[in-house]
């Protein structure tokens, strides 16, 4: 029996399906029984089933059946001329035929796994569509902890340019202060000088007056012992006038 797939290279399609059939050639390899083919020709794809001794009743895969390789494999056993061999006087089947069952259960099995192995694959996706929520959220949490950080960082920035300012302006004060401090020094110094120099004139005057007060007790005391003279020259005169 001979299974051609006919196909076209502009056809996207046909670039699918050709999957199908390389899996499909792969599980009939070595069986003498089924060939597998393809032809490249210039319309839509297509399948068709050879029986072999019969290759005149070539059967066409239902256009309205999708081709996957399950939906090929049983219209293999339907229409392949091993499945329409008759029984063995043994009872048991030909060889042909139980070989492509035994390729079925194999398939089904492997499908099942398939099954299994999307059925994690879900759960692993629906875990990962909770974590990814959940990081919504917390990235959610993050933004609006993010927003508050920035109108803190601004209040913080603002408050940092008032204390700027306070800070330029209690500068300015205190150098007005010392500016102040520093003129009143210089005049507490002027004065200073100035009080020296009255002490030293002061204490001058006082040494003048002193020395002029001296001076006239002096003056006193030689006219005192100048009038006593006076008077004893006077007593001695008009003693020596009366003898």
């Amino acid at each position: 029996d001979v299974v051609v797939f006919y196909y076209s290279q502009w056809c996207g399609y046909c670039s699918v399906l050709n999957h199908v059939i390389i899996q499909l050639a792969r599980m009939f390899h070595g069986n003498s029984t089924v060939t597998i083919a393809r032809v490249n020709v210039d319309h839509f794809p297509s399948v068709l089933l050879f029986p072999r001794h019969r290759k005149h009743l070539s059967v066409k895969f239902p256009e309205d059946t999708p081709i996957t390789l399950p939906t090929l494999l049983r219209f293999i056993l339907k229409y392949s001329d091993s499945a329409h061999q008759p029984m063995k006087a043994d009872g048991s089947d030909p060889n042909p035929h139980v070989l492509l069952k035994a390729e079925f259960r194999a398939l089904q099995g492997e499908v099942q796994t398939l099954h299994r192995a999307r059925q994690r694959l879900s759960n692993q996706l629906a875990q990962l569509w909770r974590d990814n929520r959940r990081l919504s959220f917390n990235a959610m949490a993050l933004e609006t902890h993010n927003a508050l950080l920035q109108a803190q960082n601004g209040e913080l920035q603002r408050e940092r340019l008032s204390l700027v300012e306070q800070h330029k302006e209690k500068s300015r004060q205190l150098g007005e202060a010392v500016r102040r401090l520093q003129e009143l020094a210089d005049a507490s110094e002027n004065l200073l000088t100035e009080n020296t120099l009255l002490r030293v004139l002061l204490g001058a005057l006082r040494a003048r007056e002193t020395e002029r007060g001296e001076g006239e007790e002096r003056g006193e005391e030689e006219e005192e012992r100048g009038e006593e003279e006076s008077k004893e020259e006077t007593g001695d005169e008009r003693s020596y006038m009366a003898s």
